[in-house]
Formats: structure tokens, C-alpha cells, sequence
């Protein structure tokens, strides 16, 4: 389960738009105050539905905890992966290349450059940070497998963890390197533009068949 984890919320963990507003961020004297505003208010609300999820879910024990359920939710969390993989693959769902993807500042370098506050920071941590398909996925396979609350608690904060590594890194980086905690984003953003297509159908392809051969081997 965490291994299915790890790697959904590695692919989350290059947005466009969170790059963007953390490059933009950085870009000011009061990147520390900043950063700090902008990671804490994203991961308190990312979390907070991650949990609300899990735990409304265990309370009304919708699995119920039998080894069919679990596989059952696992098929199906495995088949919505690998219908997005095919979406992505065929071109219905477009992911940014390098040739077609915006520049790192984007729409939020130029909103968050218009009126640079502790309160803009504190809107884009979760603007920016919205749960998707992944985060969705991920919570399936944390509910499917019946954990308990501390188990459910730790996989959720590992989800989140891991997806909000790039602005924590760049936050660290304020405190241990600021002047080069930039030009790190702008390389994490490079990098990632031109492979973000690549990613998306690799973690998409190996998550959903990982997904549906374990359910199929509990159904």
C-alpha cells in the first residue's frame, strides 16, 4: 500500500501551478515568512481532507474490512488509474510538454507578484494544492485496506508529506541557501516539464495494474 502511495504523490508533487507559486515566492526578500504561510496553510487543508475522508469512511465501515471488499476497491481504484493512463495516452486528457507547458511563473507568478502578502501565500498553499484524481485514488487504497485511525493517520501524512516535498525542500533551502532555492524550482520545473507526460503514464500504467492484480488476488 504505501509503496502505491509514495509514487501517486510523487506525481502530484509537480504541479504546474504549485512550481509556479513557489518560484514566485521565492522571488521575495520575505521568502521565509512566506513559504512558511504558504506550506503550513496547503498541507493543514490537504490533510484535513485526507482525514475527514478516511476516517467518515472507516466510521461507516463502508469496506467493511473483508478481503472481497478490499479487492473490489482496489479493481476499481486500479481501472480508474489505468482509464486515466489511457485517457492521457490517446490525448483526451492533455498533460504540458515541454513544448506546450507555460513559463514557471504563469498565471500564479503574475497574480502572486501583483500583491505579494502573508495572506496571498496563505490562499495559494491549498489554491494550489486542490486533491485530484491521485489524492482520490490514494484515499481508496488507504480506506480499502480497513487500517486503523494511527494507521490511516500516518499513510495520509505520508501522501502529503511527500506531495508537498518541493516547497518544503524550498522552504528549507531558505533558511540553509536562499540564493539558491530558486534557481532549485526553476531546475525541479524544467525537469519536470519535459517528462511530466512520461510520469503521469508510468505512475498511471504500474498503480492501476499493481492495484488490480492484488484485488484480484483477494476477490
Amino acid at each position: 500500500m504505501t509503496i502505491e502511495i509514495i509514487l501517486l504523490a510523487l506525481v502530484s508533487s509537480i504541479r504546474p501551478t504549485s512550481l509556479a507559486a513557489v518560484y514566485a515566492l521565492l522571488a521575495d526578500s520575505r521568502r521565509r515568512q512566506l513559504m512558511c504561510v504558504y506550506v503550513a496553510t496547503g498541507l493543514v487543508v490537504t490533510v484535513a481532507f485526507g482525514l475527514i475522508v478516511v476516517y467518515a469512511l472507516h466510521g461507516i465501515h463502508v469496506h467493511g474490512g473483508s478481503d472481497k471488499t478490499k479487492g473490489i476497491a482496489e479493481i476499481v481504484a486500479g481501472l480508474v488509474a489505468l482509464l486515466f493512463g489511457a485517457a492521457v495516452l490517446t490525448g483526451h486528457v492533455p498533460v504540458s510538454s515541454s513544448q506546450d507547458a507555460p513559463n514557471i511563473g504563469g498565471r500564479w507568478q503574475a497574480a502572486l507578484s501583483e500583491r505579494l502578502t502573508l495572506k496571498a501565500a496563505a490562499l495559494a498553499g491549498p489554491a494550489t494544492h486542490i486533491p485530484g484524481l491521485f489524492y482520490l485514488i490514494a484515499l481508496n487504497v488507504i480506506v480499502a485496506h480497513n487500517v486503523g485511525v494511527a494507521s490511516g493517520t500516518l499513510a495520509v501524512l505520508i501522501y502529503n508529506a511527500v506531495w508537498f516535498a518541493v516547497p518544503i525542500l524550498a522552504l528549507a533551502a531558505c533558511f540553509l541557501r536562499p540564493d539558491t532555492a530558486q534557481d532549485g524550482v526553476r531546475a525541479i520545473e524544467q525537469w519536470a516539464r519535459e517528462r511530466s507526460r512520461a510520469i503521469v503514464l508510468v505512475a498511471s500504467f504500474v498503480v492501476g495494474a499493481a492495484l488490480i492484480l492484488r484485488g484480484s488476488l483477494t476477490v
